[in-house]
């Protein structure tokens, strides 16, 4: 995902790519084409750019252990500068200082690491998974178990008797 920069004029210009998630060595949960929207905004000192990420990804739910799919949308943006220019007014986990003889920006790595941080910490088939009965394992969302809700782990009767206390 290569945008060549030399000769490009002022103002704005768009991109897209679709690349094999596989190329990007995402890894084997991410099936399909990785889409990119990117729009550079260029001036004379620096180039602007936002991209708009979309992949598709199988995982196993964390409650209750169901494989799904899931589409993933996120985005970043990036400003390069040139060599020499100020940037103490500019994030810097958001610029790149690159040089004026660069011909071409490659976006691959940054559009990988954005992909993998969208990936969410708890990972849910839907936001009301009912997950698995702790007793004996069965699937809340498909069916309902017969097993008691008042059972008592024997671990904690002796904390239960100094409470009655």
């Amino acid at each position: 995902m290569k945008i060549q920069i030399t000769g490009l004029s002022d103002g704005i210009h768009r991109y897209q790519f679709a690349v094999n998630s596989a190329e990007l060595t995402l890894g084997e949960d991410f099936e399909g084409n990785v889409a990119v929207e990117a729009v550079l905004d260029k001036s004379s000192t620096q180039i602007l750019l936002t991209a708009s990420i979309s992949a598709t990804a199988r995982f196993t739910c964390d409650r209750c252990v169901s494989p799904f799919s899931q589409s993933l949308r996120s985005g970043y943006s990036m400003v390069y500068v040139s060599e020499g220019i100020e940037t103490q007014h500019l994030d810097p986990a958001e610029v790149q200082v690159i040089s004026a003889a660069l011909h071409m920006i490659d976006i691959a790595e940054d559009v990988r690491q954005t992909v993998l941080l969208s990936v969410p910490l708890k990972v849910l088939c839907k936001e009301t998974c009912k997950g698995l009965c702790p007793l004996c394992g069965t699937n809340l969302n498909e069916q309902t178990c017969t097993c008691s809700d008042t059972e008592i782990d024997s671990r904690w009767e002796e904390l239960r008797k100094l409470q009655s206390n």
